[in-house]
């Protein structure tokens, strides 16, 4: 295929991406109700669109409504307007109101559809330099909302984009060619500053990436010249396009400044109390259906979300730039203070990037893997007949065990799961009742009915899953349970680990006690354990609080005294009780791997000149995974199912509103009485564990076991 016809199929496809973008974003616009902050950016607008007709150019040196945010946007959705019939101004309404109930429809429907033609381009330049990331950001829902909304996230988010996409051009390029991709580099990057200053975090990433690949090229003092040169000519766009900094730029700052602090710690804020890791559970989940039950064909931000994590690596290898680009915005979203969902489109282009790479490296596994089954097939080792025969009566206690112990309750959840039963139909349930619905259900003898409520068990079919999993996908419990096993088997890990390599070294005295002493936590109930802890940290007359009230604020501990308002803290508190309940597990299975290593492998480290970094990075660390790997995912089961911690909690403080899927599950029971809702989360919850340990155990490639032994 001649390069000719090559670029008219890649400008086909990037014409057919921008056509599914702004097909999905106009459909929404059509859709959506008004949202927060359409009325103020839709009358910031109205305000540049007069000034434009009446020619009062001056005015744009003073023009700036809301000014916590830069002028382009605004002035651009002014463009958008400036050719219908002007209107009276919208009111000017405190940020702290209700989304308004009506707006100029001729008003709305043009910016929104320019916002619909901005996000439609984005998708598109991103396509320029990865075709499959262009497509996934086309149908990102919550990208679609806020790009088909009057939003300013829409131009800042293609300014940003452009800014990314032209400095990834610009890599492997000499003279002019990569001047003129960095010059407008920094153009693009002062546009999205003068956007929304959120966006223009994509300049930090663009530096880090300019600085080690100068560095690598032995280019060091050429860049800081560039990178001056660079960062100076975007700050001058950044100027160039707000007027209303060039009376005085540092008095119109500080106004900036105080506007901004106004809006960060506004009452809406403050209320939403929202935890850093909100992004993180507006990414990985889609726009909820009871926000807008319309205006969306699909909701796979998700499943995007995992790709992107799957392709992290091979990003990582392939286009350093797009990786730390991720990661710059996400840590921007994570320090930010307001962590409302318009802000993650900050992170959505490269997550999509990223994703695309997921799906790809994804793909090329399964096609090896299926290429590859005969050759495994082979390679097996297949048991004779007589062998198979001789292990049958050996086999049959476990197998037995396994059907009354694994199977049986598994069906009988499914069962549960796919009929009505709740407190009210109970007594009909075990009369036979769910045997009789679900046999007759999965038959085909009786017709799914959801509306019946004479007290008895009725199938009902799988309608209910796709609800139950919106509804806990909207409270970001995927995440949040996912994350909570991460984080807590994580520091488990390390501690055990290193209390393990303590006890482990030469000249220790009383090792046995030091080793009893640790193992105690893990040998106290959990529920227990939970209590315990609640008589330190519980609020008024826990340990701290007492303390605090004795000593004086100067306690160290002192703001734990409030871990209840904030759930930050709350997450450290729950943190410090797992750490302690979970890390005596990982040091004795450290501790029987430590014990098992040969001594020669140390000794000739040491003659090497290995330092104990080394020595525990390349020798003692790949020698005790294999015991250690098994170890960690019968943690990360505990602690994914984690009930008791949880649960004690909110006992003492209803208001605690961090659950796992289990707690959930028990929440539905004990106050709602609805098992079949707590059937669909327990399955559910088998489903995501059985995922995250088969990835775990491909990552890690805990199969192969021990050799050294």
């Amino acid at each position: 295929m001649n390069k000719t016809i090559r670029a008219l199929l890649y400008l086909i496809y990037t014409l057919l991406v921008f056509a599914v973008a702004f097909g999905l974003r106009t459909y929404a616009a059509n859709n959506l109700s008004i949202d927060y902050d359409e009325d103020d950016y839709l009358r910031a607008g109205q305000e540049f669109a007069h000034l434009i007709k009446t020619d009062n150019w001056s005015g744009f040196l003073e023009t700036n409504y809301r000014p916590e945010h830069p002028q382009l946007a605004k002035i651009m959705f002014g463009l958008s307007i400036v050719g219908l019939p002007e209107k009276p101004l919208i009111a000017d309404l405190p940020i702290t109101a209700n989304p308004v109930s009506t707006l100029p429809p001729d008003l709305l429907a043009a910016a929104r559809n320019m916002s619909a033609i901005w996000g439609s381009l984005t998708a598109m330049l991103l396509a320029l330099i990865n075709p499959l990331g262009g497509l996934i950001l086309a149908v990102h829902s919550f990208t679609i909302k806020y790009t088909s909304q009057v939003m300013l996230d829409g131009f800042a988010s293609l300014m940003s984009t452009a800014a990314a996409v032209t400095y990834y051009l610009s890599k492997g390029k000499t003279g002019k060619t990569k001047s003129v991709f960095l010059i407008a580099s920094a153009i693009f990057l002062g546009a999205s500053a003068s956007s929304k200053y959120l966006h223009s975090a994509v300049g930090f990433a663009i530096l880090i990436d300019w600085f080690l690949s100068a560095r690598e090229a032995n280019e060091t003092k050429k860049f800081f010249r560039n990178a001056f040169l660079w960062g100076v000519l975007s700050l001058a766009a950044f100027f160039v396009f707000n007027p209303f900094y060039w009376p005085d730029p540092l008095e119109r700052i500080q106004v900036t400044y105080e506007a901004v602090s106004t809006t960060t710690t506004n009452p809406n804020v403050e209320k939403a109390n929202l935890p850093t890791w909100q992004p993180f559970i507006h990414l990985s989940s889609s726009v909820p259906v009871f926000w807008n039950e319309e205006g969306f064909l699909f909701r796979v931000d998700g499943i995007i979300f995992i790709f992107a994590i799957l392709g992290i690596a091979q990003t990582w290898k392939k286009n350093r730039f797009i990786a730390i680009w991720l990661f710059v915005d996400l840590f921007i979203l994570l320090i930010w203070r307001t962590k409302w969902a318009q802000y993650i489109l900050v992170a959505t282009a490269p997550l999509s990037f990223v994703a695309a790479e997921g799906i790809k490296s994804t793909g090329a596994n399964l096609v090896e893997w299926w290429q590859t089954r005969h050759q495994r097939g082979k390679e097996a080792v297949k048991p004779s007949r007589t062998e198979t025969v001789r292990a049958i009566p050996w086999l049959m206690p476990g197998l037995f065990a396994f059907l009354v112990l694994t199977i049986f309750p598994l069906l009988f959840q499914i069962a549960i799961s796919i009929i009505s039963l709740d407190g009210n139909s109970l007594r009909d349930g075990f009369q036979g009742g769910i045997w009789r619905e679900f046999w007759g259900g999965v038959l085909g003898q009786i017709e799914p009915n959801n509306l019946a409520r004479d007290g008895k068990v009725h199938y009902i079919g799988f309608q209910w899953y796709r609800e139950i999993f919106n509804w806990i996908n909207a409270m970001g419990m995927p995440f949040f349970n996912t994350m909570w096993t991460v984080i807590s088997v994580t520091l488990q890990t390390v501690l055990g680990v290193g209390a393990a390599l303590l006890l482990w070294q030469r000249g220790i005295k009383f090792r046995k006690g030091w080793q009893a002493l640790f193992i105690l936590p893990w040998a106290i109930p959990e529920a227990i354990g939970a209590m315990l802890w609640l008589n330190v940290f519980v609020p008024l007359w826990g340990w701290i609080s007492l303390a605090v009230k004795k000593i004086g604020p100067l306690t160290p501990l002192e703001f734990f005294t409030n871990w209840e308002r904030s759930p930050d803290t709350a997450f450290l508190v729950l943190l410090v009780v797992a750490l302690w309940y979970g890390f005596p597990f990982m040091m004795l299975a450290a501790s029987a791997g430590l014990k098992l290593l040969p001594q020669e492998v140390f000794d000739a480290a040491a003659i090497d000149g290995a330092s104990a970094w080394q020595t525990f990075r390349y020798i003692t660390w790949p020698l005790i995974m294999p015991l250690i790997v098994p170890a960690i995912i019968i943690r990360a089961i505990f602690a994914f199912n984690q009930f008791y911690l949880f649960q004690m909690f909110y006992f003492v403080n209803p208001d605690f509103n961090m659950r796992t899927l289990a707690s959930l599950s028990y929440f539905l029971v004990y106050d709602w009485r609805d098992f079949t809702a707590s059937a669909i989360i327990n399955i559910i919850t088998i489903l995501f564990l059985v995922v995250l340990i088969v990835l775990f155990n491909r990552w890690s490639k805990a199969g192969e076991g021990v050799t050294y032994a």
